[in-house]
């Protein structure tokens, strides 16, 4: 799909993943709270977009465990943001933030737990996404 930074092909041949370092179990996790942005108090929407990516790009030259949570990361906030201009477009017509503040929660919850789970080293996998990246 999406692939404008391409992965260096890897020196080790014995196919075993490493643990991740405690700096890439950090970068997941920014990479994760970036989600909260998604919440209203916050009028800084696009950076749920923005930052995922942004992380994705740097991280396929440098960590697997990175990258395996960057492209989670890119591919539920894709999915939020589709919710989210269904919530802009429900909010005009019903006149009631009420939409907003369930993605906005339903994705900040889920960006939460899903760092949490990164900053114990495990593996990220959210309940939906788009599959956009790979």
């Amino acid at each position: 799909m999406f692939n404008i930074n391409p992965k260096p092909a890897s020196e080790d041949s014995d196919g075993k993943l490493k643990p991740p370092t405690q700096a890439e179990k950090t970068c997941a996790v920014i990479l994760h709270l970036s989600g909260l942005s998604w919440l209203p108090i916050i009028p800084l929407q696009v950076l749920a977009l923005i930052v995922p990516f942004l992380g994705l790009q740097f991280a396929r030259a440098h960590s697997e465990f990175v990258e395996q949570h960057a492209v989670q990361i890119c591919n539920f906030q894709m999915l939020m943001a589709c919710f989210y201009v269904l919530a802009l477009i429900a909010t005009l017509f019903f006149k009631t933030p009420i939409f907003i503040w369930w993605v906005a929660i339903g994705a900040s919850l889920f960006s939460v737990w899903e760092a949490a789970k990164a900053m114990n080293g495990w593996p990220a996998k959210y309940p939906a996404g788009l599959k956009l990246f790979k």
